[in-house]
């Protein structure tokens, strides 16, 4: 007799048949969609790299569509969208791979921050630094909080924006070329700057040009000659205050010490020759960016050498008789862990403006100032400049004129065609000092130039100074307090009358003004003084408007 199964038998084997075949079913499906199209992924790629963008998102969302788990479609999308600046879009594809409550994903995570925060978008920046904050709080306080504090800035800074109204130096000084690296004399009535020169089938190069004002107008930019610009790059040219020195930047050249040197020499265009600053100031690495203190004892630039706070810092050399000191650095309160750039000295020697990766600010290069209340004391924290002058582009090489409102920089703000210098009226908290005319006069001589003092006057045959003549006094004294200067004091007379009489009014005038300083707090130490009589005549005594300008106060500043 045959057995058969039994009803519940029978049962359970059709249930187990049917899970089996919805397993294989299963199974048949998952690898099925876990066949990935590498050849329609290639194709995207492809696409992408021939920038046709839009074919190229077609293809990986119909991959997407199919392969919902493979990363690969996401992150080329995400880049997409990247490059379209559709910012929500590519964050969008990216949280299809991370978890933002992964503390696996935190990497991920932070890329998407990072998109957002390159791009100026500080909120949403913020708001998944904080989720990679609580994913990892060791990797938080290592790498993210700088970023948390920078956008925290920016969005305070983006509340309180800053008054910012940029205006076109004109034609006669930009070009459809680029034109970088404003300076400016401390009359303001010389700019230098560097051109990009790009021609058909020729390499581009840097050349330097200038251009003078004549009455209030900037004239057409005229290029420098051989041997300052050169069918090399040139770049970063500043000069002194009294408009004698240059110094620039050439890099791979000749007998220098590292990629790119500081090279300087007399502004004289008939007879132009330049020399490396040598190895006190040089160094195999890369050094750059110079400018000279109004005073011409310091020069501020940029290097990239051991010894630093890390990236490209400010150095510092001094010059004296024997020529350039070993350069030191700026110190912690003006550099940082990341890249500082584009020094520039106020003319009041008391504003140190420059570029940084590094202070709090809205992202990329800002512009700070550092200011110090006399060149005996150190710098202050920097101060941001604020938004809009700083936003989450890069900005750089910063320069105000010697009325310390008035700044120049170099933009690819709407203008005659890449970047063109453009100038603006900075906040009143971020100034310098204006210069009053004794201050632009001492700057602007040469070292040992008689500087007269225009407005100290005296009764005729007299020793006693005219009212008017203190407040011009008032100035010179605060100056020397200020710069810790020594002075020797000059009195002059024309020709009129007898000489040994004439040689000592010069000499009591000098001493009235020697008196009158020290009552103001200057110290007799600071101070000489002399009569030179008329023996120093600087005009035609045979004239009255001669003699005029003989009889005269001045001083001239002592080593």
């Amino acid at each position: 007799m045959e057995n058969f199964p039994s009803n519940s038998q029978v049962y359970e084997f059709t249930i187990m048949r049917v899970l089996l075949i919805f397993i294989l079913t299963f199974l048949f499906n998952i690898t099925y969609s876990q066949q990935r199209d590498y050849n329609k992924y290639d194709k995207a790629i492809k696409l992408f790299n021939k920038n046709e963008l839009d074919k190229a998102k077609n293809i990986l969302n119909k991959i997407i569509e199919k392969n919902t788990d493979w990363d690969k479609p996401y992150l080329l999308l995400s880049t997409i969208y990247l490059k379209e600046n559709d910012l929500y879009s590519s964050s969008k594809s990216l949280l299809n791979i991370y978890d933002i409550e992964n503390p696996d994903d935190y990497l991920g995570i932070e890329k998407i921050a990072s998109d957002f925060y390159k791009n100026g978008f500080y909120s949403e920046a913020l708001y998944y630094y904080n989720a990679v904050c609580k994913l990892d709080s060791n990797y938080c306080k290592e790498k993210v909080d700088y970023f948390v504090r920078n956008c925290d800035f920016a969005l305070n800074a983006i509340s309180n924006p800053v008054s910012f109204e940029p205006i076109n130096l004109g034609n006669n000084i930009n070009s459809q070329m680029s034109e970088i690296g404003p300076a400016l004399s401390a009359e303001n009535d010389k700019l230098v700057f560097t051109r990009r020169v790009e021609e058909k089938n020729k390499d581009p190069q840097e050349d330097f040009y200038f251009s003078n004002k004549i009455d209030g107008e900037w004239q057409k930019a005229i290029a420098f000659p051989y041997p300052l610009n050169t069918n090399e790059n040139e770049g970063a040219l500043s000069f002194s205050s009294d408009k004698t020195l240059l110094v620039y930047t050439a890099c791979n050249r000749e007998g220098g010490y590292g990629s790119c040197d500081l090279y300087y020499g007399y502004n004289d265009l008939d007879k132009l020759e330049f020399f490396n600053l040598g190895k006190s100031v040089n160094s195999k690495y890369w050094d750059s960016q110079a400018c000279f203190s109004s005073d011409r004892k310091y020069l501020y630039f940029v290097s990239n050498r051991p010894g630093g706070y890390g990236g490209t810092d400010i150095w510092i050399s001094e010059i004296t008789k024997n020529g350039f000191s070993p350069a030191y650095n700026a110190g912690p309160i003006i550099n940082t862990s990341k890249d500082e750039m584009s020094p520039f000295i106020h003319a009041d020697n008391l504003n140190l403006y420059f570029s940084s990766k590094g202070h709090i600010g809205m992202g990329d290069y800002d512009l700070f100032v550092s200011k110090r209340d006399s060149v005996s004391t150190n710098w202050k924290e920097p101060i941001n400049l604020g938004y809009p002058i700083n936003d989450h582009k890069s900005q750089n090489s910063l320069i105000v004129s010697s009325d310390g409102k008035t700044a120049y920089f170099n933009s690819s703000l709407d203008g005659y065609g890449l970047d063109d210098i453009f100038y603006f009226n900075l906040p009143e908290d971020v100034k310098a000092n204006k210069l009053n005319n004794i201050e632009l006069d001492i700057i602007v001589s040469k070292p040992g130039e008689e500087i007269i003092l225009n407005n100290v006057q005296f009764a005729n045959n007299s020793f006693e100074l005219n009212q008017s003549s203190k407040s011009e006094l008032d100035k010179l004294s605060n100056y020397i307090f200020k710069y810790n200067i020594n002075i020797q004091i000059e009195g002059h007379t024309d020709s009129v009358g007898n000489t040994d009489v004439n040689l000592i009014l010069s000499e009591n005038r000098a001493s009235a003004v020697n008196k009158y300083l020290i009552g103001r707090g200057v110290s007799k130490e600071k101070l000489t003084y002399i009569g030179y009589g008329s023996s120093k005549p600087i005009a035609d005594n045979s004239t009255e408007n001669g003699r005029a300008l003989n009889r005269r106060t001045s001083f001239k500043i002592l080593e």
